[in-house]
């Protein structure tokens, strides 16, 4: 999975993990308001259907506008009993059709799960799966001196992003940003299709703790729907929120590489990917950079 897109079209015949301590949700979490819905001849129909590649454009039956986990965990519950495929996004970057599939008949709009901060019962930046990258960082910066390896596009939602893996311009300094996840909160639904929602760490006594790595970089779709992340670097014993996450540089350049395509043969090719990996900082902790390459 490319982007910020998380795609869950599997939402009956799959386990759920046994009921404990970290399920949240569950049957009290369908029973609630049902959530905003827009159909086709709605006025936000139109915007909703449509991600940033333009070329694929969805016509769900409905639109479902998540606030909260419960909204999702109806949803999910919903197209279960109704036997619908079922798909979600997050920020609209899935490169392919997988959101925006004519197959698809309930999408669940997850732009409005755009919490950011600091969970001090969990000691771990929570965020969920809305928010876009560039407020993501914003946020983590100003507050905290802090950063994630994220990609490098500022509107891309960090639902599917992450699942993927997460890769951006501070992965040579930091890893990839699932290195750094330490719970997720996905809904599931088990073989009668009860839906639920259920957060998951890599404790290693977490007992669904394999749900949690089947989200650190297996790609968004696979196991459920995912509405929220925890970031906590491993190892770090420290109780200060700034100390929980890499240090943030003071600068990131940014530079811009254009070429010709036509010009483009496989020498030159070879050579700019070996010039690339070669072009590494003389660090100094402050300053990290990013290029974007781009063939005319």
């Amino acid at each position: 999975m490319l982007g910020g897109a998380v795609t869950a079209v599997l939402v009956g015949g799959v386990p759920a993990p046994a009921a404990g301590p970290a399920s949240v949700g569950g049957p009290a979490s369908v029973g609630g308001a049902a959530p905003p819905t827009v159909r086709p001849g709605d006025p936000q129909y139109a915007d909703l259907v449509r991600g940033v590649n333009q070329r694929w454009v969805g016509r769900p039956g409905q639109v479902v506008v998540a606030t909260s986990t419960a909204d999702v965990v109806q949803a999910v519950q919903q197209a279960a009993r109704s036997g619908r495929r079922l798909s979600v996004r997050s920020g609209g970057h899935c490169f392919e059709n997988f959101v925006s599939d004519p197959a698809v008949e309930v999408l669940v709009d997850l732009s409005g799960l755009d919490q950011i901060g600091f969970d001090p019962t969990r000691r771990a930046f929570v965020v969920g799966v809305g928010a876009r990258l560039e407020e993501v960082n914003r946020r983590l910066f100003t507050g905290w001196g802090v950063a994630l390896p994220a990609g490098s596009c500022p509107s891309v939602g960090v639902g599917g992003h992450i699942a993927g893996g997460g890769y951006g311009p501070l992965s040579r300094l930091f890893g990839l940003t699932v290195d750094h996840l330490y719970a997720v909160e996905v809904v599931v639904a088990d073989r009668s299709g009860l839906a639920r929602a259920v957060v998951t760490t890599r404790d290693a006594d977490d007992p669904h703790r394999e749900l949690w790595w089947g989200h650190t970089g297996g790609g968004g779709g696979n196991f459920g729907v995912v509405t929220r992340y925890w970031f906590r670097s491993p190892g770090v014993a420290s109780p200060a929120p700034r100390r929980l996450l890499p240090r943030a540089p003071a600068e990131l350049l940014v530079s811009t590489v254009i070429w010709p395509w036509a010009a483009m043969d496989r020498a030159a090719f070879t050579r700019l990917l070996l010039n690339y990996s070669r072009c590494t900082p003389r660090a100094t902790g402050r300053v990290w950079w990013r290029t974007t390459s781009t063939a005319i």
